[in-house]
């Protein structure tokens, strides 16, 4: 306000009539507003008297998520309906808005809620018999460890994080080419949630493991999480360098590694600072370019990875001296490719022809024409070779030779696992390179790569207090560096944004909405908290407890609150319709993934295997830009059994079945699911290929079981529903089967809402 612009201030304290803001609002014809209608005399008079006293701007008092994290004291409520300390903080505000609890749930209700909860699976008719007779007083606390130790458990909350991080398994963009290598970091979320991980080792591993933890290959597995999103391959691998397209492609890459991090760990609009200060939130354009710079060195690629720790120190070391010797032939190898002779412009041109010929398949070319091709090559090498200074060709050969020797000591070492994960060195693919430095990284005007502005230093976000928003790195220091800081800045046990947003991330998927309703926006455009004293309560018990997810859920699912039943009250209703302060439990809808795996379960054709490559659940043809057919697809292959977490997520041509049922675009960080109700899902769950099958399977499954249509029936009923058929669903579904067939039987149940929704 007070830099203004070429016309000067726009206020100048104590000078109404100096001020620009003052002239554009008042006069005979005032400029300002530029629609609509004039300020009144005493509006325009009171910003007068404003400027004329010194125009004195008083500032907000700081946002509620960068407070500082302080443990709130448990309200003092008394009642027998507490069994945790959450259960007093909603008790205090259920009471502050005249609400009453819901009574708690039947036993059947819990053990499913529990189950599809912890597992996205149904329990199995013997579980929930078991539980329901189950009269110790330990019973429920015994099923909720029984499932938090189950590697079911990771494979469920694995697929929450995997959202958060847009996890895919194509590139996305218009030649959507598939990530074989993706998988392994897939496999890592599972594991590091059935392990228990730390939080904090866990975030610090997805953005530096293979500098903080250089040791272990799982840390190096986990940067997955900075590749996890799309990539242009045009743009990479195609666009020459030195061009605005190619500034623009990087720039947009790590955009999205900014974005991702923040949106995730954090829960900031970091992003919305790339063409301007932060409209809204504290954060300027610097802080966004400097979280920018922390990503300038490494890109997206396939790494090597090797179980045996021994083999993986010893095959970085060799890497790591690679990389060197490239280093230093990178300006040499580029000088050789400047090389212009008439000679090398012709034979160029001669070989652009004969490629020309079965251009789309070299490898169906004739014998001829690659021979052709061959021995173009090697006479080019030689004309560079001949025009290009004598000491110039000594250094090249004596690194060639020092690269041939690398690489053959690497082959001798067992074969790697490779993952698609940030790297900073990687063989050259196209105009793709990998960085020899950190890129250099400026704030850009406008976000215009063409309009650089002043250098960015690594760093985060400066409205944190108490944490230093410019890191103190030597600019000679490896890109490494960079990323370990921003690791340890965010996990940093000052920073009160990321407890609160992990704590509030699991709250939404345990209840169906977070305190705060914008799990990714924690700023002034998010929600507020529905229980702020709460949300902070949590996340100082989760970072002081050691960052234990398998706590924080036991603290949660242990509560009255969550133990509630689903049923209405019209009383409570007019207060809070929305239930906002969870007098009941929220019904919810099973999600894509777990719909389709409770299918499974119910047919009896649930293949449990865990980990692995991706199941490709589609017909596929790789040329210039791939084909991904579902329709192809035969819907009673075994790789359709796999859990749907272990299929292979494709962001250009999602799966149809899945996507019916609100499964997100993962080229989309998906903080919260969209929930919809419509008639195609109806006509797909009737009518899928995959539906009719398994009620074909299902039907097998209680015809092996029970040969009496009545008996039939309970069995299916026990099968999807997990309880018993009354009298008269009996009656009824006993002559639908007598009529349709039990295949059809099966079907029907399969798209009952008793099915698809949990109480």
């Amino acid at each position: 306000m007070r830099k203004g612009s070429k016309r000067g201030p726009a206020v100048v304290p104590g000078h109404p009539e100096k001020s620009v803001l003052y002239q554009l609002i008042s006069g005979g014809k005032p400029a300002m507003p530029l629609v609509g209608e004039p300020l009144t005399k005493a509006q325009i008079e009171s910003v007068r008297q404003w400027i004329e006293n010194g125009a004195q701007w008083t500032e907000a008092k700081t946002w509620w998520s960068l407070l500082p994290l302080n443990r709130p004291s448990v309200p003092n409520e008394t009642s027998s309906w507490i069994r945790t300390p959450i259960d007093a903080f909603i008790l205090a505000k259920l009471r502050e808005k005249g609400l009453e609890h819901s009574p708690e749930a039947d036993r059947r209700t819990l053990i499913r809620r529990l189950t599809y909860d912890l597992h996205g699976l149904p329990p199995s008719p013997e579980d929930v018999d078991a539980f329901v007779a189950d009269n110790s007083p330990d019973a429920y606390e015994k099923l909720v460890d029984r499932l938090l130790a189950s590697p079911r458990y990771g494979e469920r909350w694995g697929r929450h994080w995997l959202d958060a991080a847009h996890y895919g398994e194509s590139h996305g963009y218009d030649k959507d080419k598939p990530r074989r290598n993706a998988w392994p970091y897939r496999d890592y979320v599972i594991r590091s949630f059935n392990e228990d991980k730390s939080y904090a080792r866990f975030v610090q591993e997805q953005l530096a493991g293979d500098v903080l933890f250089p040791d272990d290959p799982n840390a190096t597995i986990a940067l997955g999480f900075i590749a996890a999103g799309p990539w242009d391959y045009v743009g990479q691998v195609e666009l020459r360098e030195g061009t605005s397209d190619k500034k623009l492609t990087r720039d947009l890459d790590r955009d999205d590694m900014v974005t991702v991090t923040m949106s995730t760990m954090v829960s900031m609009t970091a992003h919305c600072a790339r063409c301007h200060n932060h409209k809204f939130d504290p954060i300027p354009q610097a802080d966004y370019y400097g979280l920018q710079a922390v990503f300038a060195g490494v890109d997206r690629a396939d790494r090597p990875v090797d179980r045996d720790p021994a083999v993986f120190r010893r095959r970085n070391a060799l890497l790591a001296h690679r990389r060197a010797v490239d280093v230093l032939l990178r300006p040499l190898s580029d000088a050789a490719a400047e090389v212009s002779t008439p000679e090398i412009v012709a034979l160029d041109k001669q070989v652009a022809e004969w490629k020309e010929i079965n251009s789309t398949d070299p490898a169906n070319r004739p014998p001829e024409i690659k021979k052709k091709i061959t021995d173009a090559a090697v006479r080019r090498a030689a004309l560079v070779k001949a025009a290009l200074p004598r000491e110039s060709v000594a250094e090249t050969d004596r690194l060639q030779v020092q690269h041939a020797a690398i690489d053959k000591e690497m082959a001798e070492l067992p074969k790697p696992q490779l993952v698609y994960a940030a790297t900073n060195y990687f063989d050259t693919q196209g105009t793709f390179r990998f960085a020899i430095s950190p890129r250099p990284v400026t704030v850009l005007e406008r976000g215009n790569v063409d309009s650089p502005g002043p250098a960015a230093p690594p760093g985060a976000l400066s409205c944190v207090p108490g944490l230093k928003a410019r890191f103190d790195i030597d600019p000679a220091a490896p890109e490494g560096a960079r990323r370990a800081a921003l690791a340890e800045w965010i996990t940093s046990p000052k920073n009160m944004l990321v407890w609160r947003s992990i704590v509030n991330r699991v709250w939404h998927y345990h209840f169906g909405a977070g305190l705060v309703d914008s799990p990714n926006d924690f700023g002034r455009m998010g929600s507020l908290p529905s229980d702020p004293e709460l949300l902070d309560w949590l996340a100082v018990e989760f970072r002081d407890s050691g960052g234990s997810f398998k706590k924080l859920h036991k603290l949660i699912v242990m509560s009255s609150v969550y133990r509630q039943a689903s049923t209405g009250n019209a009383a409570n209703a007019k207060i809070d319709g929305e239930n906002r302060y969870l007098w009941r439990a929220n019904r919810q809808r099973l999600d894509a993934e777990s719909l389709h795996d409770a299918i499974l379960a119910a047919s009896g054709k649930l293949d449990l295997t865990m980990g692995g490559p991706a199941v490709e659940q589609f017909f596929f043809k790789d040329d210039h830009s791939p084909v991904y057919d579902y329709s192809r697809f035969d819907p009673d292959s075994p790789a359709n059994y796999r859990r749907s977490i272990y299929r292979f997520i494709v962001r250009s041509v999602p799966d149809p079945f899945m996507e019916r049922f609100d499964c997100p675009d993962v080229s989309m960080i998906t903080a919260k699911r969209s929930i919809t109700i419509t008639a195609i899902q109806a006509l797909a769950l009737l009518n899928n290929p995959f539906v009719l099958k398994q009620s074909e399977h299902m039907a097998e499954r209680v015809s092996a079981a029970a040969s009496s249509p009545g008996d039939q029936v309970t069995v299916a009923f026990r099968l999807a529903l997990q309880r018993r058929p009354d009298a008269r669903e009996v009656t009824a579904l006993t002559a639908y089967l007598s009529r349709e067939g039990l295949p059809n039987l099966c079907r029907l149940l399969l798209n009952t809402n008793e099915f698809i929704f949990v109480d």
